[in-house]
C-alpha cells in the first residue's frame, strides 16, 4: 500500500489522526527514561479517556497497534498517564501522557529507531463506534521527503514540537485546525482591520511594540515566533468572523473563504523564520547581508554574507563568505543546501528540528554542513555533539569576527 491510499483508507470519522514529527525523546535518542510517543492531553480527553484519571497512579490502557509504512507485526501497546505531579502532589512529579512499549512485541521498532528522528508520522487511531474510544492504531512513518512533501502540501507545515490532530474526515477535507495560543496584548492597526497584513508587516509591527523581556538572539527567535502567532491569530479573527456570521449567498462562496483561510494558514510560518532571522541580524549589528542571491544553477540560498555582491565578486576572498540556510526541519532536507553556493564549503544550517541521529549528524560534517539551533533546543542533541552545535548567537559572533 502506498501513502496516498493508506490516509485515502483512514478518511472517515472513525479515525482520529495525530501528526507529529518524532523528537529525540520519542525515539530514545537523548537516552532519557521517558521511552515511548508522548501523546497531547486533548488527545487523551479526546479519544483515550480511560488514562485522564487522577485519582489512581499511572492509569493505563492497552490497544492493537500496527506500523504500516514498515510492514511490521500487530503488537499491543500501552497508553500510560504519568501522573505522580497530580495524584501524589509531587512538585517536580511527572504529569504527562505516552504511548510505550512498541519494542515489547517486536523488536527494533521503527518508532523507536533514532534514524527516525525528526521524521513527519501519523498515527491513526481506530475509534469504537459506539463510545468513540481508541481500539487501534495505525502507524505511518514517511520514509522520504516524497511522503512528507504530499502531506505537507495538505495540511501545511508541521513544525518540530507542534502537532495536528482530529477526525481523519475534517482533516483530510483540508480542515486545519490551529493550536491554542493566548490571545495577543497588542492592539490591532485601523489598516489591518480592512486589509490582511502581510507577514513583513505583521513581524515589523510585533518588533516595534513588544519586549520581549532579551535581548539574545535565542531567546528573541523562540519569543518572536509564539508572540507573532498570537498577533496572526487575532488578524485572522477580524477578517474572518464577521463573514460567517453575515453567512453565504453560495456554497461556492463558503468554499471559497475556507479555501483562503486554509491556505493562509499552510503559508503563513514558510517565511516567517527567515524574517525573524533577518531582523534579529540587523539588530545585533549585521546591517549587510544577502537574501535568495541567485548563484549557480540559478540556485538561491537564503542567506550569503558579507552580501550577494561580494558573492559574486571573484576577488573577493572566499574564506571571508558565509552561507546560512533555513529549514524549520533539516531529516533528509538538509542535503538540499549542499549546491546552493559552490564558492562556500563549509556550510551552515538553522533549523528547529528537535535533534539528529549521530549517524545523520557525522554525514553532515563529512559535507561540511555544520548546525545552528536555538539554544533551548540544545539539550535535545545527543550529548556527545551538542558541542559542535552552533546556537544563533555563536553564529552572529562568528559573521562579525569574519566581515570585521
Amino acid at each position: 500500500m502506498d501513502f496516498s491510499t493508506w490516509l485515502n483508507d483512514k478518511n472517515s470519522q472513525l479515525h482520529w489522526l495525530f501528526i507529529k514529527r518524532l523528537s529525540a525523546n520519542d525515539t530514545g535518542l537523548t537516552g532519557g527514561h521517558q521511552v515511548g510517543i508522548y501523546i497531547p492531553k486533548s488527545l487523551a480527553n479526546a479519544i483515550i479517556l480511560p488514562i485522564t484519571r487522577t485519582d489512581i497512579k499511572n492509569p493505563d490502557f492497552f490497544l492493537t497497534a500496527q506500523i504500516d509504512s514498515h510492514n511490521t507485526a500487530e503488537q499491543r501497546i500501552r497508553a500510560i498517564y504519568y501522573n505522580s505531579k497530580k495524584h501524589e502532589n509531587k512538585r517536580k512529579g511527572r504529569d504527562e501522557q505516552r504511548l510505550t512499549r512498541w519494542n515489547s512485541d517486536i523488536s527494533n521498532s521503527p518508532l523507536q529507531d533514532v534514524e527516525n528522528t525528526g521524521a513527519l508520522t501519523v498515527f491513526a487511531f481506530e475509534l469504537d463506534p459506539n463510545t468513540k474510544i481508541a481500539s487501534r492504531i495505525s502507524v505511518w512513518i514517511c520514509r522520504d521527503l516524497k511522503e512528507e512533501n504530499m502531506l505537507e502540501a495538505h495540511l501545511g507545515e508541521i513544525i518540530p514540537g507542534e502537532f495536528i490532530d482530529g477526525q481523519a474526515d475534517q482533516l483530510l477535507t483540508g480542515y486545519i485546525p490551529q493550536k491554542k495560543a493566548a490571545k495577543t496584548t497588542l492592539s490591532i492597526p485601523d489598516a489591518w482591520k480592512m486589509s490582511f497584513p502581510s507577514g513583513e508587516e505583521i513581524i515589523d509591527y510585533l518588533v516595534k511594540n513588544s519586549s520581549f523581556g532579551t535581548a539574545h538572539p535565542d531567546k528573541q527567535i523562540m519569543k518572536r515566533r509564539k508572540e507573532e502567532y498570537k498577533l496572526f491569530l487575532e488578524v485572522e479573527s477580524l477578517h474572518v468572523l464577521e463573514k460567517i456570521q453575515v453567512g453565504f449567498e453560495s456554497v461556492d462562496d463558503f468554499i471559497f473563504l475556507a479555501n483562503s483561510v486554509s491556505n493562509r494558514r499552510k503559508s503563513r510560518s514558510g517565511r516567517s523564520l527567515e524574517i525573524h532571522l533577518e531582523r534579529i541580524f540587523r539588530e545585533s549589528g549585521i546591517a549587510e547581508f544577502g537574501t535568495q542571491c541567485t548563484t549557480e544553477g540559478n540556485k538561491k540560498p537564503d542567506f550569503i554574507f558579507p552580501s550577494c555582491a561580494a558573492y559574486k565578486q571573484g576577488s573577493f576572498p572566499d574564506s571571508k563568505l558565509r552561507m546560512l540556510a533555513v529549514k524549520t526541519t533539516c531529516k533528509d532536507r538538509w542535503r538540499q543546501i549542499l549546491n546552493e553556493a559552490n564558492r562556500i564549503s563549509q556550510k551552515h544550517l538553522f533549523t528547529l528540528q528537535e535533534g539528529v541521529s549521530l549517524n545523520q549528524f557525522n554525514e553532515m560534517q563529512e559535507e561540511g554542513v555544520t548546525l545552528v539551533v536555538p539554544e533551548e533546543i540544545h539539550g535535545k542533541f545527543p550529548a556527545q555533539i551538542r558541542s559542535q552545535i552552533l546556537t544563533l548567537n555563536q553564529f552572529i559572533s562568528e559573521i562579525k569576527r569574519v566581515s570585521y
